[in-house]
């Protein structure tokens, strides 16, 4: 089986990509699904937020050289359970160019892709059943632990702490992959930590250390106000392309 750490290796960024891509090139449905992949994808009523979070990628190449990239997302989740986000790359002094939107809309069960540079709109229309379908937010942790056959997994609670003022729950997860297991020669030990608020059921921060790669994800700035209903609707100078339910 697929290992769950797979999906915390895929930054919002390229999650962000891949959904981008997958309608580009006609993949309908699928650009929708991999959207419902992430963190904040279950819906949450009555809880709005507004948040701004910054993401850093490391990797590290054979002869020592490192590459580093950092990232800003930005969040908005009104209290009908609508999730804005946008994220894009950030150099150092810089202000981030955003040029996708996505909006998870329960309100009209539909999930929109906003292209800011060719001002188009893909609205997918999302079924009642299936795992395209939009559902309440279930944290993570609740769910089995999925692993390759012969990894080893060590899960511990963490003791909670405030990130961005709002208290989070933690749990570290280490696992420890024997050669053979992902082609590797050597043992590799990956460790990987999420922080939950159980208040406002949302990702505040997560990491990911394997010599293949280094994540950090937090939560920097948060606000709990009701974002502005404009955020969530198609501007009216947009083409706008319908993809009905399959």
């Amino acid at each position: 089986m697929l290992q769950r750490s797979r999906t915390l290796a895929l930054s919002a960024l390229a999650l962000a990509a891949l959904s981008v891509a997958a309608a580009q090139n006609g993949g309908g449905m699928a650009a929708a699904q991999l959207a419902l992949m992430g963190d904040d994808a279950g819906i949450v009523l009555g809880q709005p937020v507004v948040a701004v979070e910054k993401n850093v990628e490391i990797k590290p190449l054979a002869d020592g050289t490192k590459i580093t990239t950092q990232s800003e997302i930005r969040k908005w989740r009104d209290s009908q359970g609508r999730f804005r986000k946008q994220g894009a790359e950030i150099a150092a002094g810089e202000e981030p160019a955003f040029r996708m939107v996505r909006i998870i809309d329960p309100v009209n069960n539909t999930f929109t892709m906003l292209n800011l540079e060719t001002k188009v709109a893909t609205v997918f229309h999302l079924p009642d059943q299936g795992p395209g379908r939009l559902h309440p937010w279930t944290d993570r942790d609740e769910k089995p632990i999925m692993a390759r056959p012969g990894v080893k997994v060590k899960v511990e609670k963490l003791e909670g702490r405030e990130i961005a003022g709002i208290y989070a729950e933690g749990r570290r997860e280490t696992r420890v992959r024997p050669p053979g297991t992902v082609n590797n020669d050597k043992v590799i030990v990956s460790v990987s930590e999420r922080w939950v608020s159980p208040d406002l059921k949302i990702l505040l921060a997560s990491s990911m250390d394997d010599p293949r790669e280094k994540l950090t994800r937090e939560i920097t700035k948060l606000d709990r106000t009701e974002p502005d209903p404009a955020l969530f609707q198609i501007p009216s100078d947009f083409t706008v392309k319908d993809v009905p339910a399959r």
